[in-house]
């Protein structure tokens, strides 16, 4: 994960409850000015004046349409208010592999069955259930997984 690095400008921008509440309304999707100045409860230029320090700290951008600018996070700006979440991604594939790894071990044990005595093998369903469901929980990470990798895309501008 590549670190953020905050020069004056940055530290300045992120001083305000107002521009940290913006930057936290565009998290959730991209909106208009008019949409933000209407969530804050602040007057349309107040909240323009707080886009454009943003802005200029390159912690939003804007994409012109004909009526309306929506307004959404650059790759800094989600950097910093998500610091942690590639690691989340990281987390969440190693506990799958290891739960992979010990469901497949629990199906071929049951596979393989227990030599007891007198040469009968026996088969232990308790290693099978085990397996099942260790691999059912490999798929619901990696679905996790792949979810919070969707949220860490960057929006195409």
């Amino acid at each position: 994960m590549e670190e953020v690095t905050l020069d004056r400008g940055d530290i300045a921008a992120l001083s305000s409850d107002v521009r940290v509440a913006i930057l936290k309304a565009l998290d959730i999707r991209p909106m208009a000015m008019s949409e933000l100045a209407d969530g804050l409860g602040l007057a349309k230029s107040t909240v323009h004046e707080h886009l454009a320090v943003l802005a200029d700290a390159d912690l939003v951008a804007h994409e012109n349409a004909r009526k309306w600018r929506d307004y959404t996070l650059t790759e800094k700006g989600q950097r910093i208010l998500h610091p942690g979440r590639d690691h989340r991604i990281i987390f969440l594939l190693g506990t799958s592999l290891v739960a992979m790894t010990a469901g497949v071990l629990c199906v071929t044990s049951y596979l393989r069955g227990f030599v007891v005595q007198g040469g009968s093998v026996v088969r232990e369903p308790l290693l099978l259930y085990a397996g099942e469901a260790l691999l059912g929980v490999t798929f619901v990470l990696w679905y996790i997984a792949l979810r919070c990798r969707r949220r860490t895309a960057p929006i195409p501008a």
